[in-house]
């Protein structure tokens, strides 16, 4: 969910919101449906981005490097992008060189799903998940908007997810950590075998990160079946990416650009550098470590629900803004409440968010003996920190980035900026 609400989103969510108990996403369906919006009509080369945390920041510096190609015909390449979630609205989630769909392409991509749904019959073994939906429509859409490379954020697990259904040439793999265990497996290499799921014949390249050595492991084994080749980043890659970004936010940028090459130099294109230096400084990644001003406090934003991502997000808070003053976080009880709360324990101003009605804030209210609205509790954050002349870290789930985002006013429409055509 998000910050703000359109038509169009009923037609995305309206098979998972009417599920029956016991039922899961279907696959199948989402394949189905696919076929009837005309994803796998000639479908261009696919870079799949996969991991735990920085997913978003690697998909949009990997549009953004894509950008810098040129086609055969000396025509600047032109880049879909898909990635999950939305930040103030699921327009955010479908993207054609950088910007946002419309409010009236996002209705027209609206319709063109409640056709083809209606164009197979449901199937008894599941429902057509959101992230699946988008993801679906997203590429047929870019696609079909003269999209000559596709970048694909999974929305949850590679194998399980709806990216699955595409053969990536090339997968990029953030850093791996153990999540969603109930739906991915019960072990940190459950969790990677399903991520790693989504390589297939076409895979050249898998790029990452250093990693766990089991999740090594089963990265290697993920290539060799196909016959890919390993890229692994570490320390300080040469990069374009500029060098002010934070040390883990460089990284899943680099992550990206090296991906975007790899792709690239598969299909026989050439990147420019001056252009692709000019389009990565040009990226706005809100809500993933993202620094802000507002009204005069400093405030730093970040989707992170895992201990791991909320350490490293305090880390990069207090690099940048000196002291821990004021957090205000949203952690509902899906998520391990204590663990995450407990790396805030150096704040002087510790806030429990309430962001999403259909989730259970029970731990955080125990904890902390009160759990408040996102907005007002956002409002009093900044209050505070205004009144203690600090700054204010806004940390938790996507639907309480989005609220955030929108608190502050963040511009979302626009990821990075392409050179102009020629």
């Amino acid at each position: 969910m998000t910050a703000q609400h359109l038509p169009g989103d009923r037609a995305f969510f309206e098979e998972w919101s009417s599920r029956q108990p016991g039922t899961r996403r279907s696959l199948e369906r989402a394949r189905a449906v696919g076929g009837e919006l005309g994803t796998w009509d000639a479908t261009p080369p696919v870079l799949v981005v996969v991991g735990s945390k920085g997913k978003g920041t690697t998909a949009v510096h990997a549009a953004a490097t894509l950008s810098a190609a040129q086609t055969d015909d000396a025509r600047r390449v032109r880049v879909g992008l898909v990635s999950s979630p939305g930040l103030r609205t699921n327009r955010e989630r479908v993207r054609l060189d950088g910007l946002a769909v419309s409010a009236e392409e996002y209705e027209e991509m609206a319709r063109g799903l409640i056709r083809a749904r209606a164009s197979v019959p449901a199937a008894d073994s599941g429902y057509l998940s959101p992230t699946g939906a988008f993801t679906i429509t997203g590429a047929a859409w870019a696609a079909a908007r003269g999209a000559d490379v596709l970048v694909l954020e999974e929305g949850l697990g590679g194998l399980s997810d709806e990216v699955s259904l595409f053969d990536p040439t090339v997968v990029a793999v953030t850093r791996v950590f153990y999540e969603h265990g109930d739906l991915l497996g019960p072990t940190l290499g459950d969790v990677a075998r399903d991520l790693l799921g989504v390589v297939g014949p076409a895979t050249r390249t898998i790029v990452t990160v250093a990693q766990d050595p089991e999740v090594t492991a089963i990265i290697e084994e993920a290539a060799a079946r196909y016959g890919a080749e390993v890229v692994t980043l570490a320390g300080d890659p040469a990069t374009s990416v500029p060098a002010g970004l934070a040390p883990l936010t460089r990284m899943n940028a680099a992550l990206g650009e090296t991906a975007a090459r790899a792709l690239v130099s598969v299909v026989g294109r050439l990147v420019d550098d001056d252009l692709a230096a000019t389009a990565l400084a040009s990226v706005q990644v809100p809500g993933r470590m993202s620094r802000h001003t507002f009204d005069g406090i400093p405030v730093l934003v970040d989707g992170a629900i895992s201990p791991e991502g909320v350490a490293a997000a305090v880390t990069e808070y207090l690099a940048w803004h000196g002291a821990l003053d004021t957090v205000v976080a949203s952690f509902p009880d899906t998520k391990d409440v204590a663990a995450c709360f407990a790396e805030l324990r150096g704040f002087d101003r510790v806030i429990p968010a309430r962001a999403d009605d259909y989730l259970r804030f029970t731990e955080a209210e125990a904890l902390h003996g009160e759990v408040v609205d996102a907005r007002t509790a956002i409002t009093r954050g900044i209050e505070g920190a205004r009144a203690g002349s600090g700054g204010c870290l806004l940390i938790g789930t996507q639907s309480y980035v989005g609220i955030a985002l929108d608190v502050l006013d963040v511009e979302t429409d626009r990821a990075f900026t392409p050179s102009p055509a020629d």
